[in-house]
């Protein structure tokens, strides 16, 4: 957006001719998404932090960029599109918008696709069409763009060209740029929407004012194909003093407003494209004489990049209404500018839109949008972390919950469907949720399971297997000791290391009954206990085992005995197990 020149009233009336040829506007348009928001931010500032105080919701503990909290103001507002700018490759590639950075493109893509905004990529450049050669870096420039990231995210928008000039107001080489562009995109099979702009986005001949204000503008639209019908039109629109300061007024502000209008609804009747309007606002503020010499409008509301005046401040809020009141839907707009480069004194990163700003002046219909608050119980975080969070519909959102040392994430608690028990989890936002991660101190819990003798009944003078199965009934992996006892005597342990939670183990003791009178042993295994261990009453398991002479003993006495565990019992031939008590056997001599 630059000051224009004018024309005569010659050209005015030739163009009016033209525009008397437009076709039919009963004819078909392709539907589009709606979609609404803000412009200005360059792709460097999503790596600016001006704020070190919010952390942020797309890249896990780090801060919010610029760029980020930009586009979750955005989101809030009832917007759902934010588009991002960089330097021209082929004519200044350091150019103030910021140098292109793949990582960075990348990283603003990430933004969008955990908002759900559409992703307006805008080549800010204003001469790459100006000779063939140029032309060719451009194209070239934009065949590596898509290969990197045509498969990244279904909401990008590719803008090729934000204001072309120096074109000699060729509309036909316009147009036959463009359709190389588009040509290129679909062989490489890339099928997202693309901007193209009016001849009088910057400046042309066509109107007295330069700009696209009169009926003779519509011809400033390349008339483009595509296989896929997913091209925006686009004509930039401001007020500024510059230009208008002849009648600076409120009636010349609608005047204004309605021209514009009624220039993209004919380009969309000529071409058969949606508008996309990707960029417009109050407009300088300033008018400049041949000497060089500036003078403010004489409504002056504030100065600097994202200034404004009472009377351009009119025409904006009279075109957004305009443009929302479009029927059969909403005609696409994208203001400008926010981003955080402005000078406007009291403007934070978010320029036009900052507190008192006068984006937030503007009144028009929000978009839907669903508001996402998470929280959690003690004994751990999330990402993002604990806060009201806004989403559009149909983001998909990811959460995870993160717990602190000693504690365990439980489960999700929210007002929606089940979820599942993972510490991570993905919401399809399409309604208003709470979402709570619950957590509980870590279980630190190792038990015996099971405790057997194997093979064939013990005989006093011979080994005997003894057989246990050790289970973690707790939330961690254990290392800990299981040790084998018979009666009160240790006869040996073993180290069970890093048995996983859920797991078991089986493992094999073997008791020597050399020298043993026959008679009745208790065996007892012990696990553990590990560190934390609070619930020690299944550590312990405890059989009795009647030791005979030899093999064929079979002569039972009475002897009650109390264990408060599992009794084993054996004779040749005969096993039975009893809970609290079992009887001795009388031995037959």
């Amino acid at each position: 957006m630059i000051s224009k020149s004018s024309s005569s009233l010659a050209l005015l009336l030739l163009a009016l001719a033209v525009f008397a040829a437009i076709p039919d506007p009963h004819h078909s348009v392709p539907q589009s998404p709606v979609i609404l928001g803000w412009g200005g931010s360059r792709l460097v500032e999503n790596t600016v932090y001006s704020n070190t105080t919010i952390p942020s919701i797309v890249f896990p503990f780090k801060n919010a960029s610029d760029q980020e909290v930009l586009a979750r103001r955005i989101v809030e507002m009832g917007l759902n599109a934010i588009r991002i700018s960089f330097a021209p490759y082929c004519t200044n590639p350091n150019g103030f918008m910021s140098p292109y950075n793949a990582t960075r493109l990348d990283r603003a893509i990430r933004i969008g696709q955990t908002l759900g905004v559409w992703i307006i990529v805008d080549y800010h450049g204003y001469e790459d069409m100006s000779n063939s050669t140029v032309a060719g870096c451009w194209l070239s420039f934009w065949r590596n763009v898509l290969t990197d990231f045509s498969s990244k995210y279904e909401k990008i928008i590719w803008e090729p060209l934000n204001e072309p000039m120096n074109i000699n107001e060729n509309v036909t080489l316009l147009e036959n740029y463009y359709q190389n562009w588009i040509n290129q995109a679909r062989a490489m099979g890339d099928t997202h929407w693309i901007v193209v702009q009016n001849l009088c986005s910057f400046e042309c001949n066509l109107c007295p004012s330069g700009n696209g204000d009169c009926p003779a503008a519509v011809n400033g639209y390349p008339r483009v194909t595509d296989p896929l019908g997913h091209v925006f039109i686009s004509l930039h629109t401001y007020m500024s003093y510059n230009v208008y300061h002849n009648s600076w007024n409120n009636t010349a502000a609608e005047d204004l407003a309605r021209n514009y209008y009624f220039t993209m609804i004919n380009g969309t009747i000529l071409t058969g494209f949606p508008i996309m309007d990707t960029e417009g606002g109050p407009g300088p503020t300033q008018r400049t004489f041949s000497n060089g010499t500036k003078i403010n409008c004489p409504d002056l509301m504030t100065t600097g990049t994202t200034g404004y005046c009472a009377t351009n401040l009119h025409f904006i809020k009279t075109l957004t209404a305009l443009l929302e009141a479009h029927t059969p839907q909403a005609i696409n707009w994208i203001w400008w500018p926010a981003g955080d480069w402005s000078t406007t004194p009291k403007a934070t990163q978010l320029g036009a839109i900052s507190p008192n700003s006068w984006g937030t002046l503007i009144p028009w219909q929000p978009l839907p949008a669903y508001s996402l608050s998470i929280s959690s119980t003690t004994g751990g975080t999330t990402f993002p972390g604990a806060g009201n969070y806004t989403y559009i519909p149909g983001a998909a959102v990811n959460v995870t919950a993160i717990p602190e040392g000693g504690y365990k994430f439980r489960a999700w608690q929210d007002n929606s469907t089940g979820l599942p028990a993972a510490d991570r989890v993905e919401l399809l936002m399409s309604a208003d949720q709470n979402l709570v991660a619950v957590f509980s101190p870590v279980l630190h819990d190792v038990a015996v399971e099971n405790l057997s003798l194997e093979g064939s009944l013990p005989t006093s003078g011979r080994p005997t297997q003894v057989i246990v199965t050790a289970r973690n009934l707790g939330d961690v992996a254990e290392t800990f000791n299981v040790t084998f006892y018979c009666n009160s005597d240790n006869v040996g342990s073993q180290l069970v290391r890093n048995l996983g939670n859920g797991s078991s183990v089986t493992l094999s003791f073997s008791w020597d009954t050399t020298g043993l009178r026959p008679g009745t042993y208790l065996l007892k295994m012990a696990s553990g206990p590990v560190s934390g261990e609070t619930a020690l009453a299944n550590n312990n398991l405890t059989i009795s085992v009647n030791l005979p002479s030899h093999p064929d003993t079979n002569s039972p006495t009475a002897l009650p005995v109390s264990l408060g565990s599992a009794i084993f019992m054996g004779t040749a031939g005969f096993t039975t197990i009893i809970l609290g008590m079992f009887l001795a056997r009388r031995r037959l001599r």
